[in-house]
């Protein structure tokens, strides 16, 4: 194999309990690829994350690179040549819970602030149906860096519970318990977005077994969960 090899532009990829789970933003899917030998990719493919253990790259050939690639190529996972470089999104350790639920029944719930809390639910619920995580991963990214998000606002913590906490007292009337993580988490992002507010929407996974899960997290602030429980999660894709 001649050519550089490269994470493909809408894949992320993280290491996780002995093996390599990447999340093909396109089509929704995730893949864990077990095993040393493919954690000895590292070196060879661009992006590729390196094992908490230390690789034996020495010890790959080139027969075998190209081997253990050819799926992932096969697959559009890995490419040949250069790819322009994602940039990824810092994510501090989750150290902090929001815990906004004892605000609930206080919260302010003027007719604006609900309605741009329905208006975030809907929108979520119609870009995880019509879009990929891909283009919504993009346009979280993207909303993040127009001049609105400089002037968001700095800390004000007290407000920010406050606004958590109005969405969690109308989420009962516009979700199900049947929504996921996914539909939850962006609509709380699109939400505080809409209130001057720029968190990260991050997606994590465990392998043993393979679980997903999705949350809303400001430095390392948890707003949609308990730090406990994201901590079981290898991050995979902030945006």
């Amino acid at each position: 194999m001649n050519s550089a090899l490269c994470l493909a532009p809408h894949v992320r990829a993280c290491a996780c309990e002995g093996q390599v789970i990447l999340l093909d933003l396109r089509r929704s899917r995730y893949l864990g690829v077990p095993g040393a030998r493919f954690a000895r990719l590292a070196p060879f493919v661009r992006g590729w994350p390196q094992a908490t253990e230390t690789p034996q790259a020495a010890t790959l050939t080139p027969s075998e690179v190209e081997a253990l690639a050819a799926p992932l190529l096969r697959h559009g996972l890995v490419t040949a040549g250069a790819a322009p470089p994602v940039a990824r999104q810092p994510l501090p350790e989750a150290n902090e819970s929001l815990n906004a639920d004892e605000l609930i029944t206080a919260a302010r719930l003027a007719p604006a602030r609900a309605l741009r809390i329905a208006s975030a639910c809907t929108s979520a619920a119609l870009r995880l149906r019509w879009q990929s995580l891909d283009t919504i991963a993009a346009r979280l990214v993207a909303r993040r860096r127009r001049p609105a998000a400089e002037r968001a606002r700095p800390g004000e913590p007290a407000q920010l519970r406050e606004a958590v906490a109005a969405y969690l007292r109308l989420r009962p009337l516009l979700l199900t318990a049947q929504d996921r993580c996914l539909h939850d988490s962006l609509s709380l992002a699109g939400f505080l977005a809409s209130e001057g507010w720029f968190p990260h929407w991050v997606i994590g996974v465990t392998a043993r077994p393979f679980a997903a899960h999705a949350w809303v997290q400001s430095d390392g602030l948890v707003l949609s969960d308990l730090h406990e429980n994201v901590r079981r999660y290898t991050p995979i894709l902030v945006a």
